[in-house]
């Protein structure tokens, strides 16, 4: 069993980030090493990379100079290039102009402009997210699906800042910044990628989802989910300590609120935003479907009940507890971390991997959440 890494970071943004960056360097370093890897095999050189960022970045520091802060300062105290860490908060917006590893031409032959592009005939479907909502409970469950080359390099860091925003609890991949999680207000929150083809360059979709996580309730999720400038869209699946559920689905210039508790995956559930996006994947469709039917048999009510649907794997071609294809090595698609949040008792459980494997271990949410009885 593999216990996950936590950081618990207080006092003001350029001292949380700095410390966030010295407990995780190690870390830091051996994620950004399996990216390079990544990126050359496709033939990026490191100058490319950062002309292509530039007006990501722009975007970024205009828009979100709080996240961008905190970017720049765990950068510094694991001592790494903060367009590298960029790099990675970028990755989704990057992925979709990266050829192939079997061609080598450089990906800024491609047409790479400005403006939106077509849906990459590659998809990359990520993650797995559901909430319920009973008399007395409040719950979500959410596994990240990502790259297996990046398992292993995760972490929980909790904030505990003393400039009067929101204290936050996030699992997470250690180069991005959190943005999944529970904060004091009582807000959870799991994200889905998702593709349309209003996508563009704009802030990093990451980026926008750490935004997010400062939310107090459902009215402030959907002003930080939907500010002008983002590249793409996620879904937000929220479930608030109130006993308040629901979703929120964004592209780069469009967003829907979905009422009530529920699973979601890779794939637009609102009809007109459907319209722009992406053909579902039978991987996303699978998972979304076999959510629904545990949710309706088991009827979940409890934390043990909502791992137990984490950790499923009767679903077809993509279970909901997915494991790597050997035959894709690190490039394949994986659960790197499963979280389970308790709401209304301000409560969180994080599995480092593949939940039907890996314990999960409660996180000390002291300083974060006060107890709900």
């Amino acid at each position: 069993m593999t216990a996950i890494r936590m950081v618990r970071a207080e006092g003001d943004l350029p001292a949380r980030g700095r410390h966030i960056g010295r407990e995780l360097g190690d870390l830091i370093e051996r994620s950004l090493g399996f990216y390079r890897g990544y990126m050359e095999r496709r033939g990026v050189r490191p100058a490319e990379l950062q002309d292509v960022l530039t007006p990501y970045l722009a975007a970024a520091e205009e828009s979100l100079p709080r996240e961008m802060a905190m970017l720049k300062s765990i950068a510094e105290g694991a001592m790494v290039p903060v367009w590298e860490l960029f790099a990675v908060n970028a990755f989704e917006e990057l992925e979709p102009l990266l050829e192939p590893p079997r061609s080598r031409k450089s990906f800024l032959e491609r047409d790479a402009g400005p403006g939106p592009r077509p849906i990459a005939s590659r998809r990359f479907d990520r993650c797995s997210t559901f909430s319920v909502h009973g008399a007395d409970y409040t719950l979500l469950g959410h596994n990240e699906q990502w790259l297996a080359g990046d398992a292993g390099n995760v972490a929980t860091v909790v904030e505990i800042p003393d400039d009067g925003s929101p204290s936050v609890a996030s699992p997470g991949i250690v180069c991005c910044l959190p943005s999944v999680g529970l904060n004091e207000n009582g807000a959870a929150v799991g994200i889905q990628s998702l593709v349309a083809f209003d996508d563009g360059v704009g802030v990093p979709r990451a980026m926008v989802s750490r935004h997010t996580l400062d939310a107090v309730d459902r009215a402030d999720a959907m002003r930080r989910a939907r500010f002008q400038g983002r590249a793409g869209g996620y879904g937000y699946v929220w479930a608030f300590a109130t006993g308040d559920a629901c979703q929120v689905e964004t592209t780069a210039t469009r967003v829907s609120l979905l009422e009530g508790a529920g699973p979601h995956t890779n794939h637009y559930l609102d009809p007109a935003l459907a319209t722009i996006g992406a053909e579902p994947s039978a991987g996303s469709v699978a998972r979304y479907n076999r959510m629904l039917d545990l949710i309706e048999n088991l009827g979940p009510s409890t934390p043990e009940d909502v791992m137990t649907i984490l950790r499923d794997h009767d679903s077809e071609p993509q279970s909901i507890c997915l494991h790597p294809d050997p035959g894709e090595g690190e490039e394949a698609a994986a659960v790197v971390f499963s979280m389970v949040c308790d709401v209304e008792h301000g409560r969180m459980w994080v599995a480092a991997g593949n939940p039907c494997q890996e314990t999960y271990e409660e996180v000390d949410l002291l300083g974060v959440v006060q107890t709900r009885l």
